[in-house]
């Protein structure tokens, strides 16, 4: 008997658990996922270690059926798979030359905190606690 095999079609975004710019960001496209497609996990945390996610280039992930994006490209298909307005800004960077997007990626990622200097309240905001993982 023939059985398909199983995919694993989670959609994850990784972003830095102690920075409140990135944290902002995860609240906004929480928002705009109205098909409650994405999850959400700490870099710092247990499923970024399960995925092998690497600290080390200061720059959010995104896992989609497997693989994994990094800087820039992490963030389009985030927004991407949001939807909404999210589709719509992912079709705005799209066109840019990866060169260029990676570069404006890592510029705001090296200045994030100090760029983001007010405290805000913690993840996750309401209704949004069954998408975060550890």
């Amino acid at each position: 008997m023939w059985q398909a095999s199983t995919v694993d079609e989670e959609l994850i975004v990784f972003f830095d658990g102690n920075c409140l710019l990135c944290e902002g960001a995860v609240k906004w496209l929480n928002r705009m996922d109205d098909n409650d497609r994405l999850k959400f996990a700490p870099l710092q945390g247990e499923t970024a270690k399960r995925y092998g996610i690497d600290l080390s280039d200061d720059s959010m992930a995104f896992a989609e059926r497997g693989e994994i994006y990094r800087a820039s490209e992490a963030a389009r298909r985030a927004f991407w798979n949001a939807g909404g307005g999210g589709v719509v800004l992912a079709c705005l960077i799209m066109p840019l030359p990866i060169v260029l997007r990676d570069w404006g990626y890592q510029w705001v990622a090296k200045n994030r905190k100090r760029l983001v200097k007010n405290k805000g309240c913690g993840l996750p905001e309401e209704g949004m606690g069954r998408k975060m993982l550890k």
